[in-house]
């Protein structure tokens, strides 16, 4: 970085040095304001980051190492929202009584980077690129700082129209978490304070502590002799009181990882095969991709051979009573490797 650098030119600059593809990035490396300028773009939706990081809270045993991608406005507080669904059951009761006690104004929650920082273009950044290079950088930079016409405020264009530079909301994903000792250090690796993702937690929990009450109330269980559970016993063979009970409380049990979760309910109730990738992440709270990634999936839908597939339809068929449209399922359960540059 020159010590003649501005904002300006260094959204330029940053535009054009990052990759379409994943690629390293040492955020120890940038100044002050190449951090800024990369939030900035960042925010604008040009560049999606993908940072690993350790999240513990103070006087706590368990820490947890995650990673996350984002993009947009809301993206860090997106990735932090499934972050918390995952760990609230292991800091909701110490978070409750700091927040009782006279240390309620002290930092909660400590973060540190782990290692390197990955960042890629969106396809708004390609876009945004381009522009740069046919001579319309004034246009780009405007928009990533939101100044000039796209300051935010609606204007009348000539054909009647009305414009406005809204937020770019984005996206952020929880890709990966694992619970470890707050006393154990990750070995090998460069650390470096994340300040953005402590706020960026703690700014989720503040917002979830409005809406939730102070004690769940338990949901009541049906009764044997329920409709629900009478037509379920029918279409599962007998198995509704019981198993999918169980099934049920391994799904609301957020200290499980999804690969966890996976394999517990699979071992419960099959999974039929019409269950694809994105399916099985909606039901988790989790990215098709991070689905993909488990455990569960390698062993149990990646790599099968097509013996056991038809195997898998087949018993799935004889409980429905109904064919199946195979190929439609297969294309379901592949399409996601297509969205994973990894």
């Amino acid at each position: 970085m020159n010590t003649s650098d501005t904002i300006e030119s260094l959204i330029g600059k940053i535009l054009r040095s990052v990759p379409e593809t994943w690629a390293d990035v040492d955020p120890t490396a940038l100044s002050s304001l190449q951090e800024q300028a990369l939030s900035l773009l960042t925010a604008a939706g040009m560049i999606e980051r993908r940072v690993m990081f350790r999240l513990r809270m103070a006087g706590q045993p368990v820490a947890v190492e995650a990673t996350i991608t984002l993009t947009g406005e809301t993206g860090l507080a997106q990735a932090m929202q499934f972050l918390l669904k995952e760990t609230w059951n292991d800091w909701r009761e110490a978070f409750e009584k700091q927040q009782g006690a006279d240390q309620k104004d002290e930092p909660s929650f400590h973060c540190e980077r782990v290692g390197s920082e990955q960042w890629r273009l969106t396809t708004e950044g390609v876009v945004a690129r381009g522009d740069l290079d046919n001579g319309n950088a004034a246009t780009v930079i405007d928009f990533v700082l939101r100044r000039g016409f796209f300051d935010g405020h609606p204007r009348k264009l000539p054909d009647g129209r009305i414009s406005q530079r809204l937020p770019v909301a984005g996206r952020g994903l929880l890709e990966r978490m694992q619970r470890v000792r707050n006393d154990a250090g990750p070995t090998g690796v460069a650390i470096a304070n994340w300040e953005a993702g402590a706020k960026a937690f703690a700014a989720t929990i503040a917002e979830v502590m409005k809406v939730m009450p102070a004690a769940p109330e338990a949901t009541p269980k049906p009764p044997a002799d329920h409709p629900s559970i009478a037509i379920l016993r029918v279409f599962t063979n007998g198995i509704a009181d019981e198993r999918i009970a169980k099934a049920s409380q391994v799904l609301a049990d957020d200290k499980l990882t999804a690969n966890e979760k996976l394999t517990k309910i699979d071992n419960l109730i099959r999974f039929p095969p019409t269950a694809s990738a994105e399916q099985l992440g909606q039901m988790l709270g989790v990215s098709k991709q991070a689905v993909m990634k488990t455990e569960w999936w390698r062993k149990n839908r990646r790599g099968e051979s097509q013996e056991e597939i038809d195997k898998r339809f087949d018993e799935h068929e004889k409980r429905r009573e109904a064919p199946i449209d195979r190929r439609r399922v297969n294309r379901q359960e592949t399409s996601g490797d297509d969205d994973d540059d990894e």
